[in-house]
C-alpha cells in the first residue's frame, strides 16, 4: 500500500511539472524583426502574380480581402505596396534505395534486395515579396515549401498578418 502511495505521489508531481513546463513553452513567443514603416502604414496593395498559377493570386486576394488591412487595387500606380507572388525551385540530387527482384532463367531462382540508385527531387517554394511601390525596394519577403503539391500562399499571408498585428499591439 505504501508503494502505491509513493507511485501516485511521484506521478502527480511529474504531471504537475510537465503541465507547468508546457504552459511556460506556450507563453514564449518568437520575436520578429520589425516590419518597415511602409508595410505598417500602407493603405493600398496590388497583387502581381509572377507564379503562373491563378490559384495563388486568388488565394492571396481572398486572404487579403478577409483581413481588411489593405485595399486591393487593380494597378501598380494606385498602390502603396506591390505583393509579388513567385515560385522558386531547388533541385536536390542524391541516392535512394530501391527494391530489386531478379529472376535467373537458368536456375529458376529469384534474387531480391535493395540497390542504391541515383535520384533527384525538385522542391517547390512559394515566395511572397512586398515591394514599396514608390521606391521599388523590397520591404518584406518570405517563402514556404509546397506541401502535397499545394503552394503555401495562405500560410504566407497569415504569417504576414500575424507580424503586422503583433507590431500594431502596444508594447507591454
Amino acid at each position: 500500500m505504501k508503494n502505491a502511495r509513493q507511485v501516485a505521489l511521484v506521478a502527480s508531481i511529474l504531471i504537475t511539472s510537465i503541465s507547468l513546463l508546457s504552459a511556460k513553452k506556450k507563453q514564449q513567443t518568437v520575436e520578429h524583426a520589425p516590419l518597415p514603416a511602409k508595410v505598417m502604414t500602407a493603405k493600398t496593395i496590388f497583387i502581381q502574380n509572377d507564379s503562373g498559377y491563378a490559384e495563388m493570386a486568388d488565394t492571396a486576394y481572398t486572404q487579403l480581402k478577409a483581413w481588411g488591412k489593405y485595399q486591393i487595387v487593380d494597378a501598380k500606380e494606385k498602390a502603396d505596396l506591390v505583393l509579388v507572388l513567385a515560385i522558386t525551385t531547388r533541385e536536390s540530387a542524391g541516392t535512394s534505395p530501391g527494391w530489386v527482384s531478379l529472376h535467373n532463367s537458368e536456375t529458376g531462382s529469384w534474387t531480391n534486395g535493395t540497390v542504391s540508385s541515383p535520384s533527384t527531387s525538385t522542391l517547390h517554394f512559394t515566395q511572397i515579396r512586398l515591394i514599396n511601390a514608390a521606391t521599388g525596394d523590397t520591404a518584406w519577403a518570405d517563402q514556404r515549401l509546397w506541401r502535397r503539391k499545394r503552394p503555401g500562399t495562405e500560410e504566407l499571408i497569415r504569417a504576414l498578418r500575424q507580424r503586422v498585428e503583433e507590431q500594431e499591439k502596444p508594447p507591454k
